[in-house]
């Protein structure tokens, strides 16, 4: 009779620590600010490639990658973050520095649509307001044909600066030659 009433008492412990765990793990998953993971849009996946910006500060005649996955942006993990909880953060650097340090590759990302097109807007998860970029789906001129692209915009209205294409493994984009002396001096 005791060994049962024994194993009753720790069965009815166990079940309450477990009562008790349950509610600790829904708090460890808005960790930091962190509501839940976003989907970005199933027609912008993929790899896509754009000649690079002055305005994005970067070489115009290089071309740059962007890669978009199901919940990432170029390796950044796509959440939607509590503002509130967030910009404290940012605030006080000194005070939040090992928060900061561990969402480094975590981005707070929204979608929306203006004019017409549907653009998802990518932050840093501790950055203020117009500190992001915007990718949106369009058709745009490329060598005489309208193809889709990848409008690339920054600031806090998106202000179009690249279009990114797509980048397919039976149509690679191919940088541009490096031309050297002799090139040079033949073409006058």
């Amino acid at each position: 009779m005791k060994k049962r009433l024994g194993a009753i008492l720790l069965a009815m412990i166990a079940c309450s620590c477990f009562m008790i765990a349950t509610p600790q793990s829904t708090q460890a998953s808005s960790k930091y600010g962190k509501i839940g993971t976003v989907i970005t849009p199933t027609n912008m996946r993929g790899k896509w490639r754009y000649q690079g910006s002055s305005i994005l500060g970067q070489k115009t005649y290089r071309h740059y990658k962007v890669r978009i996955g199901k919940h990432h942006v170029n390796g950044l993990r796509l959440f939607q973050a509590d503002t509130a909880i967030t910009s404290k953060y940012a605030a006080n650097y000194k005070k939040y520095h090992f928060i900061i340090d561990q969402t480094m590759n975590w981005g707070n990302a929204t979608i929306f649509n203006r004019n017409g097109i549907q653009w998802l807007n990518v932050n840093g998860w501790t950055a203020g307001a117009g500190n992001g970029t915007f990718y949106g789906l369009t058709t745009h001129e490329h060598h005489g044909k309208m193809e889709p692209a990848l409008a690339i915009a920054i600031g806090y209205k998106p202000t179009i600066v690249a279009y990114a294409y797509r980048v397919s493994k039976y149509h690679p984009i191919k940088p541009y030659r490096e031309f050297n002396r002799t090139d040079l001096e033949n073409q006058y």
